[in-house]
């Protein structure tokens, strides 16, 4: 926005040079970006941030300035004018996009130049001078900076000023001699036939004032900012109106600078009011108090200054200020200061106009506190440090999935977060699963040549229930853990040793592996881990099918888990426990057993009847062969049993061992071979 400096002066005093008060302004929030001379005259162009729409206007920079050099400025004093009873007919179909308009009709007016100094102070600022009735609503624009807009009253059909949407395809003529094409989403000034005018942005040709003009409808209004701004965008068109409308006019000020722009036709045109009619549709919000104590204000800023520095600011802004007696700010922005809403932005306002400069440079005070302790961090930086020690790599993939990629990964059956607004068909879900999001991952990998992949990611999953956060493992390709081992390919065990791992660093304790079924997992390669009935994760061999249909053509080991539910069962890490000195006696055991009869409950058995002296089991080797009845497998492992306290006899060790192989012949249906 540009502003002339010697229209500045005609409402406040100074004596300091352009360049200062360039700084002071620039210093306080309203940035001068250049400095330039017009014929005796010099301009300003500021940068005025969106939320200070109250600068837009040379009486917004001058009460700035006079709180900046605290002097006193001068508002321009409007005559006291008098209106008829008569109305003219005025209509607001669209309440929501136009709340106030002010139509005056003047008749019998002269159109000539505009006075001298009118035309200076718009030239200056590159606003072309057209005639005095227009340059004044230029004038009143950039004075006060409310936008207002005269239609020659007798070219506007029926006498009529209708405020309502575009019809599809209506089509209008701007002053710019440009035609265009309107819709249902644009607000527009029409008469009893067609469009006058775009509403708040630019004028219709056919109503414009010209030399031959004899009677003006003059337009003050408020439109609605939203409005004007999509309006602006899909006809790529601006104006200085539309500036200043679509960053939200004062509602005060329609009145006001409907007034002053008639005080001055009257002075310039001559003519003589005829109709008035005012539609305000809602009353000015009054901003609510804020209360403020000195303390806080010093506090913020590091500085020393006192509750009348600060009341004294804030009065040369307009703002209302009482001032108790504990130093307690009860303040009132002025109606024209809607981004005024809290404490910070009183605060910011007393030391924007107090002077950034003057505030001393201070290092805060800051108490020293232990911080809180986050558990979960701690439990995801264990794992972390887990899988990777075990050779893994950490990745981050997209939260946002495709409803094909849950298809193709065989988890259709999810029902995912769907996102209102996707920015791409990529992005159109929160994913409920991680596999997806690494199998895209793995594809990328496989297609540049990686072909051993072992990776895990700490994410999160959304479903209907809320985000829940998980660790999602994916293996394939060669396990080659020394150059000294002949490679083999990563099996179904390699992934279960990882999580089995993970869960034991977390300090879960005992849990259970039990077989599942799953769509995307193949049968007899899928299991979940459980602890007190509730799943802490699944892990397998991912489907032929879904592999196929990801175009992969080697195994894929996938686990995820439920850090939420493993969180309720983790603990601590142990702190060090010396090895128990006592010896260990081990007793191997031969079973065949039922196919559906799986190990773990083997081992839970023999662990319910060791007494406390069974220390683990330890699985070596299962047996199908010719020796083993139909429906069988034969499983061989050993009992190790330890005592922390004592040397443990053959005797007693002898007795519990018995009890455990009798409950496997009877409870389990063993074989004893």
């Amino acid at each position: 926005m540009k502003i002339s400096l010697n229209w500045l002066k005609d409402y406040i005093s100074f004596g300091i040079s352009p360049q200062e008060l360039a700084h002071r302004l620039t210093m306080a929030g309203l940035e001068v970006e250049k400095i330039s001379l017009s014929d005796q005259d010099t301009v300003f162009e500021l940068e005025i941030t969106p939320n200070r729409p109250d600068c837009l206007n040379i009486l917004g920079i001058a009460r700035e300035t006079g709180a900046i050099l605290n002097k006193k400025w001068d508002h321009p004093k409007v005559k006291k004018l008098s209106f008829p009873r008569e109305k003219c007919d005025i209509q607001i179909l669209d309440k929501k996009g136009c709340s106030c308009y002010i139509g005056t009709v003047i008749k019998n007016v002269t159109i000539t130049q505009a006075q001298e100094k009118i035309r200076k102070y718009l030239e200056a600022i590159g606003t072309r001078s057209i005639n005095n009735v227009v340059d004044i609503t230029n004038f009143c624009l950039m004075e006060m900076g409310q936008p207002l807009h005269a239609f020659d009253y007798d070219k506007l059909v029926g006498g009529k000023i209708i405020v309502r949407r575009a019809l599809k395809g209506e089509k209008i003529v701007t002053i710019d001699d440009v035609e265009r094409t309107l819709d249902e989403d644009i607000l527009v000034i029409a008469d009893e036939k067609r469009p006058v005018a775009i509403a708040g942005i630019m004028g219709g040709k056919g109503t414009e004032v010209t030399d031959k003009t004899k009677n003006i409808l003059l337009e003050s209004a408020y439109f609605d900012p939203i409005l004007i701004r999509r309006s602006c965008r899909k006809l790529g068109l601006m104006s200085d109106s539309s500036y200043r409308f679509e960053r939200g006019v004062d509602l005060k000020t329609v009145e006001e600078g409907a007034d002053r722009a008639i005080s001055l036709i009257l002075e310039s045109a001559k003519g003589t009011i005829v109709f008035r009619n005012k539609l305000s549709l809602s009353k000015q919000k009054i901003n609510p108090s804020i209360s403020l104590s000195l303390e806080t204000i010093n506090c913020y800023l590091g500085s020393e200054l006192t509750a009348v520095q600060c009341k004294q600011i804030l009065e040369r802004l307009d703002f209302k200020v009482v001032l108790s007696s504990k130093s307690i700010l009860r303040i009132t922005p002025p109606h024209f200061r809607r981004d005024i809403l809290r404490e910070v932005d009183v605060i910011e306002e007393i030391a924007r106009v107090y002077g950034y400069d003057k505030i001393k440079e201070t290092i805060p005070q800051i108490k020293m506190s232990a911080a809180a302790v986050d558990s979960k961090r701690e439990w995801r930086n264990v794992l972390s440090e887990t899988l990777r020690a075990q050779g893994l790599n950490q990745v981050i993939t997209y939260t946002m999935v495709n409803r094909k990629s849950l298809q193709k990964s065989g988890q259709e059956d999810l029902e995912g977060i769907k996102i209102q607004n996707p920015l791409t068909q990529d992005q159109e879900l929160m994913r409920p699963s991680l596999l997806p999001s690494l199998l895209n991952i793995t594809v990328s990998n496989l297609n540049h040549g990686q072909k051993d992949l072992k990776f895990f990611e700490l994410g999160k999953i959304y479903t209907p229930a809320g985000e829940q956060e998980t660790l999602g493992i994916i293996m394939t390709g060669s396990s080659n853990v020394d150059w000294r081992v002949p490679k083999r390919g990563i099996d179904f065990y390699d992934l279960k040793g990882a999580v089995e791992k993970s869960l034991e660093k977390l300090g879960v304790g005992e849990f259970t592996v039990a077989a599942i079924e799953k769509s995307f997992l193949e049968g007899g390669q899928s299991v979940c881990f459980q602890k007190d009935g509730r799943i802490l994760g699944v892990l397998g061999k991912v489907h032929e099918e879904v592999l196929s249909r990801w175009d992969i053509k080697q195994d894929i080991f996938f686990a995820q888990l439920d850090l939420e539910t493993i969180y309720l069962h983790a603990k601590k890490p142990a702190r060090y426990n010396p090895p128990v000195e006592y010896p260990i006696i081990t007793r191997d055991v031969s079973l065949a057993v039922k196919e559906e009869i799986t190990f773990v409950q083997v081992e839970e058995l023999a662990r319910q009847l060791g007494q406390g002296l069974l220390s683990f089991v330890k699985f070596k080797e299962q047996y199908l062969g010719e020796k083993i009845p139909a429906g069988h497998r034969g499983l061989i492992f050993s009992l190790v049993y330890q005592s922390p306290q004592r040397t443990l006899r053959d005797e007693e060790v002898n007795s519990i061992h018995e009890v455990i192989c009798k409950a496997f012949i009877e409870k389990l249906g063993a074989i004893k071979r």
